[in-house]
């Protein structure tokens, strides 16, 4: 087993805070959809490639749908578990 790194160990914790954040403030209609953008963004900075998935989260123009999945964690733990980071 692969030991994980102090910076990808944050980065996970930042992907965890963003989708706690997603699921409680970010669900306000017109402030989820600039954070969905936001969002994306960040997975990019934080997982590479990868991050390009959670744009998908713009889609949910009623951003509660959006808000019961995790995308930054999963993404995150994608990359860790695939090495893609």
């Amino acid at each position: 087993m692969t030991t994980i790194d102090p910076i990808t160990i944050g980065k996970l914790v930042i992907s965890i805070i963003w989708d706690i954040l997603d699921f409680t403030i970010f669900r306000i209609p017109a402030i989820g959809t600039f954070t969905d953008v936001l969002g994306g963004f960040l997975a990019i900075m934080l997982w590479g490639m990868p991050g390009v998935l959670a744009f998908w989260e713009i889609a949910d123009v009623t951003d509660q749908l959006d808000a019961e999945i995790p995308t930054l964690t999963l993404i995150g733990l994608f990359a860790i578990f695939t090495g893609k980071r």
